[in-house]
């Protein structure tokens, strides 16, 4: 946890109803504010400067409105072993993120990228997702179903199609019914401006979404609860040729969507996941909020092992629940797959960071340049 009190969302205990199809409703949610919270004062800096000279706009958030009700039943795949790739604790959660490149309609109806795909999700409690295509978010739900079929319990939610041209792609996340709750309502995307206007600086915005662990223990600890922000960088808009350097805007996004939830939920634990398609040295103004840092750093996320594209974030002030553990599913290695099948399931490893199923104590004090963090009401 972090130096901030926490209250509880309306709807944190509530049960998801809307999960159990695979792909749940998301809301219309009120104008982001645009301070950062008080824990990264160069951050909040930054932001105004960004906010009064008109470089990136939030006074608006794309909800999304849509249901998957059902699969057609025209791809059907046999239940697999989900083979254990290493045990889930009590204690402790996984978080992931795993770009399945181009997960649509083929992909998706091949049985054993599928199986692959079930064995590597299930070792996680949540996964984020990129590029899922088709624009319903049939995909996923079909990994979902698969799990389910095979004696896991997922669910997942699915965000509309989005992108500058006819490509868009979808985010999605995933996660372990029986480990982990997902807030009702609490999913939404990000919408720096409309497409093709001044305000438009990302090709996709960001996802975000709400969880929670499961309590799993009656000795008063209290479940970890956290925010994550989904994001897919485009390759052209950040390199050091673009015009607007995409992770100039994602360290908006970052403080803005933070202050946002600590404003309205009191949540104050917040990772951005995803494939950024950079290095850590080239981060630019996202790799310099104070105190956020990657946390896998450079390790080679690529299949071909080569590169390093995806990223946690944290900011390790705040998330102090990190337990330290971190790495990438090599599923080419760990489940005995050729060169040539590995890359058929993805051009990108999943990577993940192990956290505390419970919220660490909260430090005796923590002060800023103003004194004390005192609680919004």
């Amino acid at each position: 946890m972090g130096v901030l009190s926490k209250r509880s969302r309306s709807t944190r205990n509530s049960s998801s109803a809307n999960t159990s199809l695979g792909i749940s409703l998301l809301r219309q949610i009120p104008i982001v504010r645009w301070i950062g919270p008080s824990v990264t004062m160069m951050g909040i800096a930054a932001i105004a400067y960004y906010a009064l000279s008109g470089r990136i706009d939030f006074s608006k958030l794309d909800g999304i409105s849509e249901t998957l009700t059902g699969v057609s039943g025209d791809t059907v795949i046999q239940p697999v072993s989900l083979e254990s790739l290493g045990r889930k604790s009590p204690e402790t959660i996984r978080i992931a993120t795993f770009n399945i490149q181009v997960f649509g309609e083929k992909k998706s109806a091949d049985e054993n990228v599928m199986r692959v795909l079930a064995q590597i999700v299930t070792q996680f409690d949540v996964v984020a997702i990129q590029e899922v295509k088709g624009g319903d978010g049939k995909p996923v739900l079909l990994l979902t179903d698969l799990i389910k079929r095979s004696g896991g319990n997922y669910g997942s939610v699915v965000s509309r199609p989005i992108g500058r041209t006819s490509q868009t792609e979808s985010y999605a996340f995933v996660w372990d019914q029986s480990r982990i709750m997902f807030v009702p309502d609490s999913a939404y995307l990000v919408q720096d401006g409309e497409v093709g206007s001044d305000n438009d600086r990302m090709h996709r915005e960001p996802m975000v979404a709400s969880f929670q662990v499961r309590p799993m223990s009656a000795d008063g600890r209290i479940p970890f609860s956290f925010n994550i922000i989904n994001a897919h960088t485009d390759p052209d808009e950040v390199s050091a040729s673009a015009g607007i350097n995409e992770l100039d805007v994602l360290d908006d996004v970052f403080v803005r969507v933070r202050q946002y939830e600590y404003d309205t939920t009191g949540e104050e634990d917040c990772l951005l996941v995803g494939d950024l398609n950079v290095d850590t040295r080239n981060l630019n103004e996202l790799g310099q909020i104070p105190n956020v840092v990657s946390i896998a750093g450079d390790i080679l996320t690529n299949t071909r092992q080569t590169k390093t594209y995806d990223h946690i974030l944290l900011d390790r002030t705040v998330t102090t629940e990190f337990t330290g553990r971190f790495g990438v599913v090599h599923f080419e290695r760990d489940l005995g797959l050729t060169a040539e099948q590995a890359v058929l399931v993805s051009d990108h490893l999943p990577v993940w960071a192990e956290f505390s199923a419970f919220e660490s104590p909260r430090p005796s004090a923590m002060a800023t340049a103003n004194g004390p963090v005192t609680p919004r009401r």
